[in-house]
């Protein structure tokens, strides 16, 4: 027995050293990388120096310095303060990055250790794992059973939900509670951690000169205008998925007006999500 829980240590230990290293090689790779962000309402413009993330103006020049954390291969996180922070996730050809406005995080683990793996085919690499955590102080459990995902808090018996997720991004499920609070499920490349994203707003963002779309839609607000443009770009640049993530985003804020549904249905009626 003491001779497996050294052993279980030892993965552990090495699975972390070799998570730390895909980490710092992912903040060498996007060093000096500027993307424009879609979508958004005063950062139109990112870039990281090796040190920080900065707010660039129209001409280039560093504005201010986020609070950030490198979270895992491919995302990191700003804090803006009081609970509310900004999860953004980059392609692995660095030429794409998503974001969400994040009003609540969760921590999720795998229930026995040995659970934990790599995740590189996703989702296949995390079915059946259970997850465990806490939501409102109530014991939390998740599970993706290769079809729906099954939510489970105990107050003070086992209650389950049974949600169908999508793909959203890299190495996330996303789902509705309600119809009305949309969560990302982002799980970490070393499949040693969930994180449980209770989202209100979704961006975009590319490589600066990536840009061509520019069709100014009636109805659509600049923001959602600049979302469905970037939505064409990912097409083109064959990415469905992460296109289809931006339109959902924009049919929930267009859910109260069944004119602009119907346009963004036609517009975008290739897309399967």
């Amino acid at each position: 027995m003491k001779l497996l829980i050294t052993l279980s240590l030892v993965l552990v230990v090495f699975s972390g050293a070799l998570a730390a290293q895909e980490i710092q090689k992912f903040a060498t790779d996007i060093t000096n990388i500027t993307w424009d962000l879609r979508g958004t309402a005063n950062l139109k413009h990112l870039r990281f120096d090796g040190k920080k993330f900065w707010s660039l103006n129209q001409d280039g020049e560093p504005q201010s310095a986020f609070e950030h954390s490198l979270i895992d291969e491919g995302v990191f996180r700003f804090d803006y303060g009081k609970s509310r922070t900004g999860w953004y996730l980059v392609t692995d050809d660095l030429k794409q990055v998503m974001s969400a406005y994040v009003v609540q995080e969760i921590t999720f683990k795998p229930e026995k250790s040995g659970e934990a793996k790599a995740v590189k085919d996703f989702p296949q690499d995390i079915k059946s794992v259970v997850w465990v955590g806490e939501r409102d102080n109530l014991p939390a459990k998740l599970r993706w059973n290769g079809t729906t995902l099954e939510v489970g808090v105990k107050d003070p018996h086992w209650q389950v939900n049974f949600v169908q997720p999508v793909i959203a991004n890299r190495r996330t499920l996303e789902f509705q509670l309600g119809n009305k609070t949309t969560v990302w499920l982002v799980f970490s490349a070393d499949g040693s951690k969930a994180w449980w994203l209770t989202i209100t707003d979704v961006f975009g963002g590319h490589r600066s000169g990536l840009y061509t779309a520019d069709t100014q839609a009636p109805g659509l607000n600049p923001r959602l205008n600049d979302l469905a443009n970037h939505a064409e770009d990912l097409m083109k640049a064959d990415h469905p998925m992460t296109a289809a993530t931006l339109v959902r985003e924009m049919e929930r804020k267009c859910g109260g007006d069944a004119e602009l549904l119907g346009q963004l249905q036609a517009r975008f009626e290739s897309l399967k999500r």
